[in-house]
């Protein structure tokens, strides 16, 4: 090898070689994009037929006591008696955000035969606050700031939102968005069927 040669070497890669520095880069780009692509899943899960029934049947509905958005005290177990839907969302959660008005909407048709019960989720009192004034929602509202409730219901990502029948026995736990039309659909399959 000439001098000239050499020097050039030692000069591109006078530490290590370059083959190294390329792999970290290409392994932590590996990573980071498989921690976005669990977090994706986990966080923000679009749901389908084959995931959404996590837990159903005769299950009872988790005794949970929470502070509502007034607070005052919610309990899940005030829900019995009539069929409920309880949707835990969160300011953080952009599916979370999307399905809200259709939700409002859905509210509005059925309040009178479903209750409703809007659970905010590990998040900052003013951003929910902020989201219920910008989204016009008027059904109860309750917080779950340390995320008990959501983990008792058995919640894996979200949004999630839970259907239970007039025994507060959980129908169905939905794990992601959905839209007006598709919750209209569930509450007539498992209320007014």
């Amino acid at each position: 090898m000439s001098g000239k040669q050499q020097t050039r070497q030692q000069h591109r890669n006078p530490q290590q070689p370059a083959g190294r520095t390329r792999g970290m880069v290409v392994v932590g780009g590996v990573l980071a994009l498989a921690v976005i692509a669990v977090l994706s899943l986990v966080l923000f899960d679009q749901g389908d037929d084959s995931s959404a029934a996590v837990a159903s049947g005769n299950e009872a509905a988790p005794e949970v006591v929470l502070e509502g958005f007034d607070g005052t005290a919610v309990a899940i177990s005030s829900l019995r008696g009539g069929p409920a839907v309880v949707n835990f969302w969160a300011s953080w959660c952009f599916p979370c955000l999307a399905e809200l008005p259709g939700f409002e909407n859905v509210y509005q048709a059925h309040g009178d035969s479903v209750q409703f019960l809007g659970i905010n989720l590990s998040d900052d009192p003013a951003s929910a606050q902020s989201v219920v004034e910008d989204t016009g929602i008027t059904y109860p509202l309750a917080r779950d700031p340390r995320g008990e409730a959501f983990t008792a219901f058995g919640g894996l990502g979200m949004p999630t939102t839970v259907f239970l029948d007039e025994e507060g026995r959980v129908v169905e736990l939905y794990t992601g968005e959905l839209t007006a039309r598709e919750l209209e659909a569930k509450i007539i399959e498992y209320f007014e069927s």
